[in-house]
């Protein structure tokens, strides 16, 4: 009997070891969990795209021309926002368009007269010309024009644009970059 018991002893003493064990893996499995954190003052503003310009009224004016003429005139656009803009300038005519057709318009940005024109061709002609990227609250150029009115080359054809009028509204504008 003796062997019996020690034997029912050992056998229940290797249940219990197996059963604690199972208890012991069984109870690691653990989840942790932390005090949340929070951080303030997180802010978020907008920016803004807005344009002014030198002086008043009209670039340039031109009455009484004659063939051969040239009426000239400049004009500063300066980005005046906080962020940086795509620029561009429409043109919007309006009277006679015999006479806007034989009108050369030449526009240059930032020198007069010098480099690769932003437009040249007919007053009439002229729709929009894109102007590049303007730098948030600094950037500025200068825009020349200069309009002709040449020759045909017969004092017939020039004689009819005697009396004739035509007229551009210009308008800048942006988009932002």
């Amino acid at each position: 009997m003796f062997k019996k018991t020690t034997f029912t002893k050992i056998l229940l003493s290797l249940g219990a070891v197996a059963i604690v064990a199972v208890a012991a893996v069984g109870g690691t499995f653990a989840n942790f969990t932390a005090t949340p954190t929070s951080v303030a003052s997180n802010a978020f503003t907008t920016g803004s795209l807005s344009m002014t310009r030198s002086g008043s009224g009209a670039i340039f004016s031109a009455s009484a021309m004659k063939i051969g003429d040239t009426a000239t005139g400049s004009i500063t656009i300066s980005n005046t926002g906080s962020l940086a803009g795509a620029y561009t300038l429409a043109g919007s005519g309006s009277g006679s368009s015999v006479l806007a057709n034989q009108l050369t318009l030449k526009i240059y940005a930032d020198t007069d007269n010098s480099g690769s024109p932003v437009y040249d061709g007919t007053l009439g002609g002229f729709s929009s010309a894109s102007l590049g990227t303007f730098a948030a609250t600094t950037g500025s150029h200068t825009y020349y024009f200069h309009v002709s009115l040449p020759t045909t080359g017969s004092d017939t054809s020039d004689n009819a644009f005697q009396g004739l009028a035509a007229s551009e509204t210009f308008t800048w504008s942006a988009v932002q970059a």
